[in-house]
């Protein structure tokens, strides 16, 4: 590059001193994507440094971008267009644009322009900010995953405060009193019954939170969190105990509210104000979903966390090992929302002769009109749902605000038979099933079966309906026979082992009968020996 040697000559020498190196000037597309970027994020650091409640931070503090300003990147300008420049000579100003001057004022050539140009700073700040937003994002979630759990255990331990304990300590007084001066809310045995190992749940979520905390007070950007989950999971399978006795929970809970004793306690309970609302019911219902939030937020975390984390490959490892977790658990908690449903049901249902059952589970629901076959006429609509035991009908109707189903009849489904009718058999109407049941009813001592068989015709909306109810009609009816069959064997066996034991408890008896006998017989031919042994056979007298 040409250097003048003289104050006459017509280049001008740029200074000497340290260049302050430009950003490059970026392309159109490119400076949009980085304004909008780069606003974003002095957005939240303001935010961040100002402790704003909108966004929480953990107790170590958050790192926060105050490095980057709210201005707008300062572009390189050509000192003819925006900075007046007193030269003398028309050579000298000609010579100028060769030039470009940086922030500081200074004169930079194009050749130093260029080598500036290959650097590419623009991407070295996009990826700057890439980091961070992936950071937050992670932070987000850390702090989401906290927060829910912080909640869950307030939750649970609402349900150990309010119901669990006081209940446990009336069992433990009332045992103690007089018969007939103190009613028990509810026997140790229902309580078992009502909550299962909530207990264990308790604690593991106790020590889940208190891990979390720990990591969070040393909580950082190149922080790990994939050692603490895979703490968590061993202590996790508390919830197949919790959901296998979730049936029994929910039909003791709606048992004992129809107890005026526990009535009056839950009602009294209900109106802590620390309950914001819920109910027991309600809250007992909160841990079937526990699982599922920990597979939602472990596979956010994991898919926001960039391969170059160092907690990257534990933290796939813990999501594929919770969503397996959740897999397996899935059927589990699927029959949970059932046994809600159901007792949903049980709760708007008025005037029905049955009340709920553990093992009573929804199969199907639908609005039928029932078809009267001899007189060629249907009935009015009415809402069929089909249980695991039984068919009800009901007609639902509005009662100040509230929906309530209305009793209309029932069908008992064991032993029942169903089938497809043709038109001409239904009177003309389509997609008809036919169900005759085996019984109608019982006696007054509800000891056998009275009646003649029931038929009833409900008349479905398509083919696709029709055969979709005769194939769960037949699958519970065939789970319902089998069932009764193979309780009629195991009832048969057990009659015959009693009739057994009764047999040989019977000749062992009479074994000890004989030997007592034979004994005793035995006994006296030996005194009687032993007698004349004593006394010898007489003489005669001389």
């Amino acid at each position: 590059m040409h250097s003048p040697t003289s104050p006459n000559d017509t280049h001008h020498r740029p200074p000497q001193s340290s260049v302050t190196i430009p950003r490059r000037r970026p392309s159109s597309a490119r400076k949009h994507r980085y304004d909008a970027q780069h606003q974003s994020i002095v957005s939240m650091s303001s935010v961040s440094s100002k402790g704003s409640s909108n966004y929480t931070r953990y107790p170590s503090g958050m790192t926060s971008l105050t490095a980057f300003s709210s201005e707008t990147p300062s572009l390189c300008m050509s000192p003819s267009s925006s900075t007046p420049v007193t030269y003398q000579g028309q050579q000298q100003q000609q010579q100028q644009e060769h030039y470009q001057y940086s922030d500081d004022g200074q004169l930079i050539s194009e050749d130093q322009f260029d080598i500036i140009n290959s650097l590419n700073y623009d991407d070295v700040d996009d990826g700057l900010i890439d980091h961070e937003l992936i950071h937050r994002n992670r932070e987000a979630l850390v702090q989401q995953l906290y927060n829910s759990e912080r909640a869950y255990l307030e939750s649970l331990n609402l349900v150990a405060n309010v119901f669990l304990q006081p209940l446990r300590k009336d069992a433990k007084s009332s045992s103690f009193a007089f018969l007939g001066m103190k009613k028990m809310v509810c026997t140790e045995r229902e309580t078992r019954w009502l909550f299962g190992n909530f207990d264990e749940v308790l604690q593991t979520h106790r020590e889940i939170l208190s891990n979390l905390e720990r990591r969070l007070r040393i909580w950082g950007p190149t922080q790990i969190i994939s050692d603490v989950f895979n703490s968590w999971f061993p202590m996790l399978h508390v919830y197949q105990a919790y959901l296998d006795n979730y049936a029994v929970a929910v039909t003791t809970y709606e048992r004992l509210t129809r107890y005026q004793p526990f009535k009056k306690f839950i009602d009294s309970a209900h109106k802590d104000p620390s309950l914001k609302g819920a109910t027991l019911l309600s809250l007992l219902q909160i841990p079937a979903g526990c699982i599922n939030r920990y597979a939602q937020l472990m596979s956010k975390l994991a898919e926001v966390t960039t391969p170059m984390h160092p907690d990257y490959m534990g933290l796939i490892a813990c999501k594929q090992r919770i969503v397996t977790l959740a897999a397996d658990m899935k059927s589990k908690v699927d029959d949970a929302d059932n046994v809600d449903q159901v007792l949903m049901i049980h709760q708007a249902l008025v005037g029905a002769p049955f009340g709920v059952k553990a093992q009573r589970r929804l199969v199907l629901q639908g609005q039928f009109s029932r078809v009267v076959v001899n007189s060629r006429s249907t009935g009015d609509e009415r809402t069929y749902f089909l249980f695991s035991d039984l068919l009800a009908i009901v007609r639902p109707k509005q009662d100040n605000k509230r929906t309530i189903l209305q009793y209309k009849g029932h069908i008992t489904l064991e032993r029942a038979r169903v089938r497809a009718l043709t038109s001409e058999e239904a009177g003309g109407q389509e997609y008809c099933i036919e169900i005759v049941s085996s019984f109608q009813g019982v006696d007054t001592l509800n000891t056998t079966y009275m009646g003649s068989a029931a038929t009833h015709v409900l008349c479905t909306n398509s083919k696709e309906e029709q055969e979709e109810w005769l194939k769960q009609l037949d699958l519970v009816i065939t789970i319902l026979d089998r069932a009764s069959a193979k309780a009629q064997n195991m009832a048969a066996n057990r009659r015959m082992a009693q009739n057994r034991t009764m047999a040989s408890e019977n000749s062992l008896r009479r074994f000890g009968t004989s030997r007592a006998s034979s004994h005793s017989s035995g006994a006296s031919t030996n005194g009687s020996s032993s007698t004349m042994s004593k006394t010898g056979p007489s003489s005669p007298r001389r």
